[in-house]
């Protein structure tokens, strides 16, 4: 009950369980330059968390929400647009920031995953029944972190994610590896892989690839302790999995293929896929007007495959979203 899902580099050689098939961008809206207002605000003196509530616009399923975890950045005001997006397309959503807040860790360090936990809770106190979760990048990690360790999660769609907990960072006022994990759940570090941070080796990648390439920081990834894994096996539901080939910032796609060989050996009960683009970065999100993108989100040598395939990744996590109300 599992498939590697289309992936264009044509490694998946099973059929797929998902109409993950290529569009034409039928499904997508059209965007104005405006960002629209959240329908409902969570605030952390009276409900214990920050948070944004989008309404699904259309034919939104009354009790299904998706829990939407932005990128390493921090910028709430992008994972905001990223919730509204999704509303646009029938989804109900809730923006959660995870660090970069007051009440919240300043840096990429410690950041409790209970943070997820109270965001469920808010959305089953207000009738949600079925909760899901999306992330990309940092928030790709968060979101598997999150639904292997809360039964109430539903169903997990992951963008360019690790299969691995990461070391913790320092995000300002200058960037530096510190010696605890990335994420703590019940006032525990979570046990994570330790990186590698060479800035002469980053710049030299950088200048060959044409784009800021962080991936030597992850090397370590591949071989890194069981302990550190992310335990995607205890997700309650089903995985969709996105992935770049032309990923500068880390190896998506291995941790992705991983995570497939994972969940088969440990006979996973619920349907998981990945989805693989070839001539696509990092940062798979439609190009909107009002979503400022991080740096190394896009290759300049693939820019039109790049908004392809962020097309097909939004409407392919629309009907992964959607298809769990049938």
């Amino acid at each position: 009950q599992h498939n590697q899902g289309r992936d264009i580099r044509g490694s998946g050689d099973k059929p797929p369980i998902y109409n993950l098939t290529p569009t034409t961008g039928a499904v997508m809206k059209t965007h104005s330059s405006t960002p629209a207002a959240p329908d409902e605000t969570a605030s952390y003196a009276q409900d214990g968390l920050t948070a944004e509530f989008y309404r699904g616009r259309q034919d939104a399923v009354s009790d299904q929400a998706v829990i939407i975890l932005g990128g390493s950045d921090g910028n709430f005001k992008t994972t905001q647009q990223f919730a509204a997006a999704f509303a646009d397309h029938g989804l109900n959503t809730l923006a959660l920031p995870y660090y970069g807040q007051p009440h919240l860790p300043k840096d990429l360090a410690q950041i409790p995953v209970e943070t997820v936990e109270t965001a469920a809770g808010w959305l089953h106190r207000r009738g949600f029944t079925r909760i899901g979760i999306w992330g990309i990048s940092m928030g790709a990690q968060l979101a598997l972190l999150a639904a292997s360790l809360i039964p109430a999660i539903g169903r997990v769609a992951a963008v360019s994610p690790l299969d691995v907990c990461v070391q913790g960072l320092q995000v300002s006022p200058r960037k530096r590896l510190l010696d605890c994990s990335a994420f703590t759940w019940r006032g525990q570090d979570l046990p994570y892989c330790p990186l590698r941070m060479n800035r002469r080796r980053v710049w030299r990648d950088s200048l060959k690839s044409l784009g800021l390439n962080m991936r030597s920081c992850y090397r370590s990834v591949a071989t890194a302790e069981e302990e550190a894994r992310i335990k995607i096996e205890n997700i309650n539901g089903a995985i969709l999995l996105l992935t770049a080939g032309y990923d500068l910032m880390w190896p998506a796609h291995p941790s992705a293929q991983r995570m497939m060989r994972r969940l088969q050996r440990k006979h996973f009960a619920h349907p998981y896929s990945e989805q693989s683009y070839l001539h696509a970065g990092h940062f798979l999100f439609p190009d909107l007007p009002h979503i400022k993108k991080p740096f190394a989100a896009t290759p300049l040598v693939y820019a039109k495959e790049h908004a392809r395939s962020s097309r097909d990744a939004f409407e392919a996590t629309v009907r992964f979203f959607r298809e769990w109300a049938d």
